[in-house]
Protein backbone atom coordinates (compact mmCIF):
# COMPACT_ATOMS: atom_id res chain seq x y z
CA UNK A 1 0.00 0.00 0.00
CA UNK A 2 1.63 3.55 -1.08
CA UNK A 3 0.38 6.75 -1.74
CA UNK A 4 0.04 7.26 -5.50
CA UNK A 5 -1.43 10.03 -7.91
CA UNK A 6 -0.34 8.90 -11.69
CA UNK A 7 -2.98 6.97 -13.22
CA UNK A 8 -2.06 5.06 -16.57
CA UNK A 9 -2.82 1.62 -18.09
CA UNK A 10 -1.04 -1.30 -16.28
CA UNK A 11 1.02 -4.20 -18.82
CA UNK A 12 1.19 -7.61 -18.89
CA UNK A 13 4.18 -9.11 -16.95
CA UNK A 14 4.89 -11.85 -20.22
CA UNK A 15 5.88 -14.58 -17.45
CA UNK A 16 2.39 -16.86 -18.04
CA UNK A 17 1.43 -16.12 -14.26
CA UNK A 18 -1.36 -14.29 -13.73
CA UNK A 19 -0.33 -10.39 -13.93
CA UNK A 20 -0.50 -8.19 -10.78
CA UNK A 21 -2.26 -5.16 -11.66
CA UNK A 22 -2.02 -1.66 -9.63
CA UNK A 23 -4.69 0.09 -8.68
CA UNK A 24 -5.03 3.69 -7.06
CA UNK A 25 -8.09 3.16 -4.73
CA UNK A 26 -9.59 5.81 -3.19
CA UNK A 27 -9.89 4.74 1.06
CA UNK A 28 -12.23 7.04 4.00
CA UNK A 29 -9.30 8.63 5.27
CA UNK A 30 -10.13 12.12 6.46
CA UNK A 31 -8.16 15.13 5.53
CA UNK A 32 -6.23 15.50 9.25
CA UNK A 33 -5.29 11.61 9.50
CA UNK A 34 -2.04 12.05 7.50
CA UNK A 35 -2.62 8.84 5.63
CA UNK A 36 -3.55 9.96 1.85
CA UNK A 37 -6.91 9.18 0.57
CA UNK A 38 -6.05 7.49 -2.46
CA UNK A 39 -3.46 4.46 -1.92
CA UNK A 40 -2.18 1.74 -3.95
CA UNK A 41 -3.14 -2.12 -4.52
CA UNK A 42 -2.71 -4.86 -5.98
CA UNK A 43 -5.17 -7.22 -7.79
CA UNK A 44 -5.36 -10.43 -10.08
CA UNK A 45 -6.54 -8.32 -13.43
CA UNK A 46 -7.30 -4.70 -14.15
CA UNK A 47 -10.71 -2.97 -12.76
CA UNK A 48 -12.73 -0.25 -14.18
CA UNK A 49 -12.46 3.42 -12.78
CA UNK A 50 -15.40 3.72 -10.17
CA UNK A 51 -15.35 0.14 -8.91
CA UNK A 52 -16.36 -0.50 -5.45
CA UNK A 53 -13.97 -3.03 -3.57
CA UNK A 54 -12.87 -4.03 -0.13
CA UNK A 55 -9.36 -3.34 0.67
CA UNK A 56 -7.30 -3.58 4.21
CA UNK A 57 -6.25 -0.25 5.87
CA UNK A 58 -4.41 -0.87 8.98
CA UNK A 59 -5.64 -3.54 10.72
CA UNK A 60 -9.48 -2.72 9.20
CA UNK A 61 -10.78 -3.49 5.89
CA UNK A 62 -12.93 -0.82 4.36
CA UNK A 63 -14.39 0.12 1.32
CA UNK A 64 -12.47 1.55 -0.92
CA UNK A 65 -13.40 2.96 -4.97
CA UNK A 66 -11.28 2.12 -7.91
CA UNK A 67 -9.71 5.72 -9.29
CA UNK A 68 -7.43 4.20 -11.90
CA UNK A 69 -4.60 1.59 -12.93
CA UNK A 70 -0.77 2.01 -12.99
CA UNK A 71 1.38 0.87 -15.59
CA UNK A 72 4.26 -0.58 -12.73
CA UNK A 73 4.61 -0.75 -8.95
CA UNK A 74 4.52 2.52 -6.80
CA UNK A 75 8.03 3.49 -6.64
CA UNK A 76 9.88 2.97 -3.01
CA UNK A 77 7.63 0.46 -2.60
CA UNK A 78 8.99 -2.19 0.41
CA UNK A 79 7.57 -6.08 -0.46
CA UNK A 80 6.05 -6.06 3.03
CA UNK A 81 4.19 -3.07 2.34
CA UNK A 82 1.99 -4.53 -0.87
CA UNK A 83 -1.17 -4.85 -0.31
CA UNK A 84 -3.77 -6.64 -2.18
CA UNK A 85 -7.69 -5.80 -2.81
CA UNK A 86 -9.62 -8.16 -0.56
CA UNK A 87 -13.13 -8.55 -2.56
CA UNK A 88 -14.30 -6.83 -5.61
CA UNK A 89 -18.39 -5.30 -5.42
CA UNK A 90 -19.18 -6.58 -8.91
CA UNK A 91 -22.70 -6.94 -8.26
CA UNK A 92 -22.75 -2.89 -8.27
CA UNK A 93 -22.26 -1.23 -11.47
CA UNK A 94 -18.45 1.00 -11.61
CA UNK A 95 -19.70 4.43 -10.19
CA UNK A 96 -19.77 7.51 -13.64
CA UNK A 97 -16.91 9.30 -14.30
CA UNK A 98 -19.65 12.46 -13.67
CA UNK A 99 -20.02 11.14 -10.20
CA UNK A 100 -16.67 10.84 -9.61
CA UNK A 101 -15.39 14.68 -10.83
CA UNK A 102 -18.21 15.79 -8.58
CA UNK A 103 -17.26 14.62 -5.89
CA UNK A 104 -13.49 15.29 -6.61
CA UNK A 105 -14.60 19.21 -6.77
CA UNK A 106 -16.72 18.94 -3.68
CA UNK A 107 -13.60 17.82 -1.83
CA UNK A 108 -11.39 20.24 -3.33
CA UNK A 109 -13.73 22.76 -2.33
CA UNK A 110 -14.59 22.38 0.99
CA UNK A 111 -11.22 21.46 1.51
CA UNK A 112 -11.77 17.40 2.67
CA UNK A 113 -10.19 14.62 1.56
CA UNK A 114 -11.74 12.80 -1.59
CA UNK A 115 -12.13 9.76 0.43
CA UNK A 116 -14.46 11.20 3.22
CA UNK A 117 -16.20 12.78 0.40
CA UNK A 118 -16.58 9.81 -2.24
CA UNK A 119 -17.25 6.91 0.68
CA UNK A 120 -19.31 9.72 2.52
CA UNK A 121 -21.68 9.80 -0.21
CA UNK A 122 -22.32 6.23 -0.58
CA UNK A 123 -25.17 4.71 1.07
CA UNK A 124 -24.17 3.63 4.73
CA UNK A 125 -25.15 0.38 4.32
CA UNK A 126 -22.56 -0.49 1.90
CA UNK A 127 -20.04 0.48 4.45
CA UNK A 128 -19.78 -2.90 5.95
CA UNK A 129 -20.39 -4.97 3.29
CA UNK A 130 -18.07 -7.85 1.52
CA UNK A 131 -19.12 -8.94 -2.40
CA UNK A 132 -20.93 -12.39 -0.52
CA UNK A 133 -22.97 -9.74 1.65
CA UNK A 134 -23.87 -7.79 -0.62
CA UNK A 135 -24.83 -10.31 -3.58
CA UNK A 136 -26.97 -11.64 -1.21
CA UNK A 137 -29.16 -9.07 0.14
CA UNK A 138 -29.79 -7.66 -3.73
CA UNK A 139 -30.98 -11.16 -4.29
CA UNK A 140 -33.39 -11.16 -1.36
CA UNK A 141 -34.64 -7.47 -1.94
CA UNK A 142 -34.68 -7.18 -4.97
CA UNK A 143 -38.32 -9.06 -5.91
CA UNK A 144 -39.95 -7.98 -3.29
CA UNK A 145 -39.09 -4.39 -4.40
CA UNK A 146 -41.15 -3.61 -7.67
CA UNK A 147 -44.16 -5.79 -5.48
CA UNK A 148 -44.01 -3.28 -2.21
CA UNK A 149 -43.87 -0.11 -4.72
CA UNK A 150 -46.82 -1.24 -6.87
CA UNK A 151 -48.93 -1.60 -3.38
CA UNK A 152 -48.40 1.77 -2.46
CA UNK A 153 -49.28 3.28 -5.97
CA UNK A 154 -52.28 5.15 -6.08
CA UNK A 155 -54.26 4.33 -9.56
CA UNK A 156 -53.41 7.66 -11.54
CA UNK A 157 -55.79 9.68 -13.13
CA UNK A 158 -56.05 10.15 -17.01
CA UNK A 159 -53.87 13.41 -16.83
CA UNK A 160 -51.42 11.99 -14.96
CA UNK A 161 -51.13 9.07 -17.38
CA UNK A 162 -50.72 10.87 -19.72
CA UNK A 163 -48.06 13.00 -18.86
CA UNK A 164 -46.06 9.53 -17.65
CA UNK A 165 -46.42 8.41 -21.30
CA UNK A 166 -45.07 12.00 -22.66
CA UNK A 167 -42.13 11.53 -20.14
CA UNK A 168 -41.58 7.91 -21.05
CA UNK A 169 -41.15 8.83 -24.63
CA UNK A 170 -39.31 12.34 -24.55
CA UNK A 171 -35.48 12.41 -25.05
CA UNK A 172 -35.54 16.32 -24.20
CA UNK A 173 -36.02 18.19 -20.94
CA UNK A 174 -39.91 18.37 -19.96
CA UNK A 175 -41.21 21.13 -17.85
CA UNK A 176 -44.63 19.74 -15.92
CA UNK A 177 -47.60 22.29 -15.31
CA UNK A 178 -50.15 21.69 -12.47
CA UNK A 179 -51.81 23.88 -10.14
CA UNK A 180 -51.23 22.82 -6.55
CA UNK A 181 -52.38 19.60 -5.29
CA UNK A 182 -53.21 18.89 -9.15
CA UNK A 183 -50.92 15.14 -8.89
CA UNK A 184 -47.40 16.43 -10.49
CA UNK A 185 -45.70 14.70 -7.07
CA UNK A 186 -47.23 11.39 -8.15
CA UNK A 187 -45.95 11.41 -12.27
CA UNK A 188 -42.24 12.18 -10.80
CA UNK A 189 -43.10 9.26 -8.20
CA UNK A 190 -44.11 6.62 -11.18
CA UNK A 191 -41.71 8.36 -13.65
CA UNK A 192 -38.82 7.26 -10.83
CA UNK A 193 -40.29 3.96 -9.67
CA UNK A 194 -40.68 3.08 -13.23
CA UNK A 195 -37.14 3.83 -14.20
CA UNK A 196 -35.40 1.89 -11.00
CA UNK A 197 -37.49 -1.22 -11.88
CA UNK A 198 -36.23 -0.94 -16.10
CA UNK A 199 -32.50 -0.72 -14.81
CA UNK A 200 -30.52 -2.13 -12.23
CA UNK A 201 -28.08 0.88 -12.47
CA UNK A 202 -30.38 3.73 -12.84
CA UNK A 203 -29.94 6.74 -10.65
CA UNK A 204 -32.80 9.35 -9.86
CA UNK A 205 -31.90 12.87 -8.95
CA UNK A 206 -35.14 14.78 -6.90
CA UNK A 207 -35.06 18.55 -6.24
CA UNK A 208 -37.47 20.11 -3.30
CA UNK A 209 -38.35 23.45 -4.55
CA UNK A 210 -38.97 24.95 -0.61
CA UNK A 211 -37.52 23.56 2.41
CA UNK A 212 -40.03 23.13 4.43
CA UNK A 213 -41.62 20.88 2.02
CA UNK A 214 -38.62 18.36 2.46
CA UNK A 215 -39.85 16.16 5.56
CA UNK A 216 -43.37 15.58 3.49
CA UNK A 217 -41.58 14.66 0.00
CA UNK A 218 -39.36 12.66 1.61
CA UNK A 219 -41.72 10.37 3.53
CA UNK A 220 -43.43 9.96 0.23
CA UNK A 221 -39.99 9.35 -1.17
CA UNK A 222 -39.37 6.20 1.50
CA UNK A 223 -43.01 5.25 1.14
CA UNK A 224 -42.66 4.78 -2.45
CA UNK A 225 -38.91 3.87 -3.39
CA UNK A 226 -37.60 2.51 0.39
CA UNK A 227 -36.50 -0.56 -0.62
CA UNK A 228 -34.31 1.18 -3.78
CA UNK A 229 -33.21 3.85 -0.93
CA UNK A 230 -31.61 1.07 1.59
CA UNK A 231 -31.59 1.89 5.32
CA UNK A 232 -30.80 5.63 5.92
CA UNK A 233 -27.61 6.67 7.53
Amino acid sequence: MHEESGLSLSAANGTGEPAVVWLSVVVPTPAHSGVAAVLSYRHTGPLPDGQLVRVPLGRREVLGLVWGVLDSPPPGLEPAQARDVSSVLDALPPLGASWRRLVAFAARYYQRSLGEVALGALPAALRDLNATQLQRRLQRTAPAASERAAQAAPVPSPEQAAALAALHTANTPVLLFGSTGSGKTEVYLRAAQALLCADDSAQVLVLVPEINLTPQLQARLVERLGPWLGPAG
